[in-house]
């Protein structure tokens, strides 16, 4: 039997492997020292462990139709590849993987507007995680049509700060899944484990940037 139709427990097993191979990566990247050979393998486990989960996720959905798994996976897709691909913006030629995430991040944005628009009328509070997720989606397409258009001193200066902030997201949303399906099993009340795991993004932001402008005075000084 393919462990996908119509996905044998083995699938959501691989899937949930992933998941944690792609956390324990993260966490050994953040630990490592930036720019080594552990950093970088890390980092690279972590990316191609999120795409994956992302993958399957979507492959789960043509089952059990999730709009928010769908959501959260394509913006995972685009996030990690924009990351990746930041690292390697040496040319002020736009790539065409450059313009597919930022095409990803714009269907991302229309998917959740319109859910938004949908969920008002019907009352509730459905809509919030829904626009929380639509302002972040925005801000993330505006950096990165903003990205496009630098020359390339601009897209040199930024691209540490662009990946770093793009993984640090995407470990936030890597964690934002588990709290979420396990919320009740753990006793965790469900506002605090949607909206809780996404602090990590800004304070992991503020406290790399912090040592990457550390770094760079320290450089300039010597």
């Amino acid at each position: 039997m393919n462990i996908w139709d119509p996905f044998h427990p083995g699938a959501y097993f691989l899937h949930t492997a992933l998941g944690l191979a792609g956390l324990l990566g993260a966490i050994i990247a953040l630990s490592a020292t930036k720019g080594s050979e552990r950093h970088i393998l890390a980092g690279r486990t972590f990316a191609v462990a999120a795409a994956a989960v992302a993958v399957t996720a979507l492959t789960f959905s043509f089952e059990s139709f999730a709009p928010m798994a769908i959501v959260s996976a394509v913006m995972t897709l685009s996030i990690v590849g924009s990351a990746l691909l930041a690292l390697r913006s040496k040319s002020p030629r736009v790539s065409a993987g450059e313009l597919m995430t930022t095409v990803l991040m714009g269907l991302v944005l229309l998917g959740l507007l319109y859910g938004v628009v949908v969920s008002v009328p019907q009352g509730g509070l459905l809509w919030i995680p829904l626009l929380l997720m639509a302002l972040f989606s925005a801000a993330f397409l505006v950096n990165d049509i903003r990205f496009i258009k630098r020359d390339d001193a601009g897209r040199k200066l930024k691209r540490l700060p662009r990946h770093l902030s793009r993984m640090a997201f995407a470990f936030a949303i890597a964690v934002h899944e588990p709290f979420v399906i396990f919320a009740d099993d753990l006793g965790i009340h469900p506002g605090l484990a949607y909206y809780g795991p996404f602090i990590i993004w800004p304070v992991l932001v503020f406290f790399f940037n912090g040592r990457l402008k550390k770094k760079q005075i320290l450089s300039v000084s010597a």
